[in-house]
């Protein structure tokens, strides 16, 4: 199954619980379901296609959280590239992703996703089954920042089996960004200790 899927079945059934919080800012699990379907039917309005690598480059905020989900949902691959690594600066900043061109050629379109963040009715709806199990959810930089190690699906949703139920949980910011799935995939509240959020709306 999915990461979202998950997701979406904690959003279902557990809408109303607290699925980020930090400094006085939250998102409940339904919020957080409802704008990451936007930003994916946004994504997708916009070339974003199934298997597309998705570069994003934004601090830990509840806004990233949600990009990331809707990247997941358009059937995309994230990468999450660490503006501290040097190497990293030649990867578009922002939220991008690769389409293949002529030949061997790829290009980087960027894609505002900042409207599509303030989700309409219309638009909030769960999206079909975009990815498998078996697609690849994020792929983990090397040491030197170079895009390299892919994680499927269902590489880390059988984590989730091995992890402890918890109240609350941190997003420590890791590249994969794997405790926050791990966290929202058993129904925690993720918090963004030591950093400063912005509103996901």
């Amino acid at each position: 199954m999915a990461i979202h899927r998950i997701i979406e079945q904690r959003a279902a059934i557990h809408g109303d619980l607290t699925a980020i919080a930090d400094d006085g800012v939250s998102l409940s699990y339904r919020e957080l379901n409802q704008r990451a379907n936007a930003v994916a039917r946004h994504l997708i309005a916009n070339g974003f296609r199934r298997g597309a690598l998705a570069s994003v480059r934004l601090p830990r905020s509840p806004k990233t959280a949600v990009v990331l989900l809707g990247i997941l949902k358009a059937g995309g691959t994230y990468v999450l590239m660490d503006d501290e690594q040097s190497s990293a600066r030649d990867w578009p900043a922002g939220v991008s992703f690769a389409q293949k061109a002529d030949g061997d050629e790829v290009r980087f379109l960027a894609i505002d996703v900042t409207a599509a963040l303030t989700h309409s009715v219309e638009s909030s709806a769960n999206l079909p089954i975009l990815a498998r199990g078996s697609d690849v959810a994020c792929v983990l930089p090397d040491r030197d920042g170079t895009p390299r190690v892919q994680v499927p699906h269902e590489a880390i949703t059988a984590l989730r089996q091995h992890t402890p139920a918890s109240r609350f949980a941190q997003w420590s910011g890791e590249p994969g960004a794997l405790d926050l799935w791990m966290a929202l995939m058993t129904g925690a509240t993720v918090t963004l200790h030591g950093q400063a959020l912005d509103t996901a709306a």
